[in-house]
């Protein structure tokens, strides 16, 4: 099996807030590598979000007349922050909402309440705090690599929420959670200081901190610290002249608590090179493949410029890569006697001249080319491979090394929905054309004016499931109505949440067109399967209680 398939889900909110992990602009890379990073630049997602705001009539000048005791054009954003865990509001904290032209924050009351007033648009919110995190999950990478020195302390906007605001809304709560702090030293088999390496504390969930203080980067002494959520944490090291961490040091944080955990790097073997073509022109980024058994798996990254570098802490046997970069064949194999110490510097990996087995190009509803999206493909003939490819700038994608034979394809766009078709290899000039988004309408019982999450987690299409992230989104509720746009078209399951209460979610969503949702998070089902009312709630006449 080729690459490891791991998708990304967006969307956007015309009048609504949003919870939204959004696939970045571009890959992040490493100056552990060689590479110099990429700058910090607005993610394409949110580019689509201010575009969308803008189309509707968002904008304006901060310039203007006071009316009702705000400037005229401005539009008011209040709520609360929350301690998810406890649901205790957390006062005198900095709410922060950061758009295109840089951040505007107000500090919390110590009731936890917020109001903040802005020029209509889109913005990322999040609270910035040394007492507590605002945390989120990030859009996973397909393919494995080495921690970016820039993500150190750096706001990540593809696990920020997204606040589409057109007029005014009332109760976006933003949820934080308390923390600790881990600190201590990384040190060479010798016990002398290591610096510039880069520690980073993961867990299984895959919740970071919004801000980057899951990571760190040592000192001269080889001193680090980094914050994090309370939870049990894994830490791993990164340094250009190591393998990685000599053992796994996992550590469970407690919020409040400062835990030492000293960590200790080993030489391992590190084998680091380039990829070309046949041309010898440095190749695409793309997959770093490891050997196992009779198959290859993603074990690391080729960066933009075609250089690579691989390590493991597992020495003292043979090791066999190949390169497979995107929209390329997959080089040949080399083998490495990893030993202990080992170092294999300007190893070549050079790709075959041979045409794709499968070609065509990705487009939108509209029919418009649909740059850098994933598309993966499950073989339905016995002796078919499954793999995952990106589209290029221009909306075109080649696969190679594909068996003869029938492959379900899929893919996805944020904003611009999702495609499911059968192809047969080899086969050239396919057409894949996304079905587009859809609006769903709806009422809510128990919130009249405020908030709840909706999280998707899954996308089918004729009962064919579309690879993506899970997708979370804070829905804004006016009058116990809501509406939330562009939804890719198809079968979406999930959770909806308000405060304690989950109510699963169901529903198709039709290109185009609008869909209807009723959410009551006030009954429940008894065990005789009568409804019954949450225990605590007091209703009064009208059911959609604030």
């Amino acid at each position: 099996m080729r690459r490891l398939v791991l998708g990304g889900l967006g969307g956007l909110g015309g009048m609504i807030a949003l919870l939204w992990w959004l696939v970045g602009s571009g890959p992040a890379e490493s100056k552990l590598d060689g590479e110099t990073a990429h700058s910090r630049a607005i993610t394409s997602g949110f580019r689509d979000a201010l575009d969308n705001a803008r189309r509707a009539g968002a904008g304006g000048s901060r310039l203007g007349t006071i009316k009702g005791g705000r400037q005229d054009g401005l539009v008011r954003i209040t709520g609360n922050v929350v301690d998810r865990l406890s649901r205790e509001p957390v006062g005198d904290v900095e709410v922060v909402f950061r758009g295109p032209d840089g951040e505007e924050s107000v500090t919390a009351g110590a009731d936890g309440s917020y109001r903040i007033e802005l020029n209509p648009g889109a913005y990322r919110a999040f609270v910035r705090d040394d007492s507590v995190l605002s945390v989120g999950l990030p859009v996973e990478e397909r393919l494995p690599g080495f921690p970016d020195l820039d993500a150190i302390g750096a706001p990540d906007e593809t696990a920020m929420p997204l606040v589409v605001v057109q007029q005014d809304l009332e109760a976006v709560d933003l949820f934080v959670l308390r923390g600790g702090a881990i600190y201590g030293r990384v040190l060479d088999h010798a016990g002398k200081p290591v610096a510039h390496a880069v520690v980073r504390g993961v867990n299984s969930n895959r919740v970071r901190p919004l801000l980057g203080s899951d990571m760190a980067e040592t000192d001269a002494d080889g001193h680090y610290e980094i914050r994090l959520p309370a939870g049990d944490w894994t830490l791993d090291v990164n340094h250009v002249r190591y393998a990685g961490a000599a053992n796994q040091v996992m550590v469970a944080l407690d919020a409040g608590e400062r835990v030492e955990a000293d960590l200790s790097v080993t030489a391992g073997c590190v084998i680091s090179g380039k990829v070309v073509d046949a041309n010898n022109t440095p190749s695409n980024d793309g997959a770093i493949e490891l050997q196992t058994g009779s198959s290859f798996f993603p074990a690391g990254k080729i960066l933009a410029n075609g250089t690579f570098r691989w390590t493991t802490i597992l020495t003292g046997t043979e090791v066999v890569l190949r390169a497979w970069p995107w929209k390329s064949p997959h080089s040949q194999p080399l083998a490495f006697n990893c030993r202990e110490g080992a170092r294999y510097d300007n190893v070549v990996f050079q790709l075959p001249g041979r045409g794709p087995d499968l070609a065509g190009t990705l487009v939108d509803a509209t029919g418009a080319p649909v740059p850098l999206a994933f598309i993966d493909l499950v073989p339905l003939d016995q002796g078919g491979i499954s793999q995952q490819e990106r589209a290029s700038a221009d909306g075109t994608w080649a696969v190679f090394a594909m068996p003869t034979g029938r492959y379900q394809v899929t893919g996805y766009a944020p904003g611009r929905g999702v495609v499911s078709a059968i192809v047969s290899s080899p086969q050239d000039q396919i057409r894949l054309q996304l079905g587009g988004t859809g609006r769903v309408e709806g009422t809510v019982i128990g919130i009249k004016h405020g908030t709840f999450e909706l999280a998707i987690s899954s996308c089918s299409v004729d009962g064919i499931n579309v690879k993506i992230a899970e997708d979370s989104r804070l829905v804004s509720v006016r009058d116990g109505k809501f509406a939330i746009q562009d939804l890719p078209a198809c079968t979406l399951s999930g959770e909806a949440k308000w405060g304690f209460e989950t109510r699963g979610v169901d529903l198709g969503v039709e290109p185009g067109g609008s869909t209807t949702l009723a959410l009551d998070f006030i009954s429940h089902a008894g065990d005789d399967g009568e409804t019954v009312l949450k225990m605590g709630e007091l209703v009064d006449d009208d059911p959609t209680i604030n």
